[in-house]
């Protein structure tokens, strides 16, 4: 049974300070559990509605999982379930995971492939753009930290278990940035609106993408490399950057011309 301090404790992870303050975070669903499970990510615990346990649904795969993954688990009463809950309609399925892990400072062990986000300030972008990471096999992501919180609910929610397939995050400041470009021998991409065309590039293997927001674009101190653009056709003034991610990162993943 949930007791009134835990449901309080699992509450306040919906705030960032606390989630950094304690490295844990509740995570709510289905899909992104499994996915956090497959990653085989350490769980404290997962919490199931009672609605899985009176024969209405059936989740037994689901329990067989939890059970294979040595993952404790308990069934709790449905409006306690929807109090600890971040969604309108929860689906009664939470899990509470540990994240020192995720934040590595050691950036010498980061990829040959980086993902640099400037200003990324809407968690749903966010989000998206490190599901588009894990989809593509980039495993490294630098933040500004200007950019939203990696693990705020909605950024999770669109990220849909992309967290779990990266290996290296961290956040740092513009000076940082450049500080640790200067020492690397990677090829710096910039999007920017005035830049070559992506289908020009011919990169190499190891190169980072700088990504800036919608809004505002990237910082100019971050302008750094060699400017690209996606060649716009329609009269539509600007592209998100959850999408324009997707279109830059797989031109410089295949690296043909067109």
């Amino acid at each position: 049974m949930l007791s009134i301090n835990k449901k309080k404790y699992l509450k306040s992870l919906n705030i960032k300070k606390n989630r950094l303050s304690e490295n844990k975070i509740l995570i709510e669903g289905l899909r992104i559990i499994e996915e956090a499970m497959n990653a085989k990510i350490k769980f404290d615990h997962i919490w199931l509605s009672q609605k899985y346990d009176n024969g209405t649904h059936k989740i037994s795969d689901f329990i067989k999982k939890i059970n294979n993954n040595n993952i404790s688990f308990t069934f709790e009463k449905d409006k306690d379930m929807e109090s600890i809950s971040n969604t309108k309609n929860s689906q009664g399925l939470l899990g509470l995971i540990d994240t020192s892990h995720f934040f590595n400072l050691n950036l010498n062990n980061f990829s040959d492939k980086i993902i640099v986000l400037d200003q990324i300030s809407d968690p749903g972008n966010l989000g998206t753009i490190i599901r588009t990471c894990a989809w593509f096999g980039i495993k490294s992501i630098i933040l500004t930290q200007s950019s939203a919180d990696i693990f705020n609910p909605k950024c999770l929610r669109a990220g849909m278990g992309g967290h779990f397939h990266i290996n290296d995050c961290i956040y740092l400041s513009e000076d940082e940035i450049i500080e640790f470009f200067n020492s690397q021998k990677h090829t710096l991409y910039c999007a920017t609106m005035d830049g070559e065309s992506i289908y020009n590039i011919n990169n190499n293997n190891k190169w980072a993408l700088i990504l800036g927001s919608e809004a505002h674009g990237v910082n100019k101190k971050l302008l750094l490399g060699n400017k690209i653009s996606i060649p716009k056709r329609g009269k539509i003034e600007s592209l998100n950057v959850s999408i324009a991610s997707g279109i830059i990162i797989n031109q410089l993943i295949s690296g043909n011309k067109n």
